[in-house]
């Protein structure tokens, strides 16, 4: 049996739907079906290294996909500063690397407050569109 990771794809539209991934071998090419596209891996922490976190997207989507205000707004969050670009597109939200350079599950934390957090930010964006 091989093992899985826990991922959350987030949609421009704020959606979130939790999704099993390869742990490993075949991770990739689950992502690119996921983000419809390339797969690019950038990893955010906080500064002290804390709350780390991974994020799949589609590497051509700045020129084809949609902004993704929703991906944006968490990641500058977790960052604790404003990214100077916007994410496009479907993201999946990864946890950062083991020991082993594998990705790990989204943090319980992260994932139990994903939710609320995706509300808040509904009545903000809402009417970007």
């Amino acid at each position: 049996m091989s093992k899985t990771i826990r991922g959350v794809r987030l949609d421009p539209d704020g959606t979130l739907t939790d999704i099993q991934l390869p742990a490993a071998a075949g991770l990739i090419e689950a992502l690119r079906g996921q983000v419809d596209g390339g797969v690019e891996i950038a990893h955010y922490a906080r500064p002290d290294g804390r709350r780390r976190l991974a994020v799949a997207l589609d590497a051509g989507g700045t020129l084809t996909k949609p902004e993704n205000l929703y991906a944006t707004s968490l990641v500058n969050g977790i960052y604790l500063k404003q990214l100077p670009y916007c994410l496009y597109g479907t993201v999946v939200l990864l946890g950062a690397l083991d020991d082993s350079r594998h990705h790990t599950d989204v943090p319980e934390p992260l994932h139990e407050v994903l939710p609320k957090v995706m509300g808040a930010l509904k009545s903000r964006y809402s009417n970007s569109a």
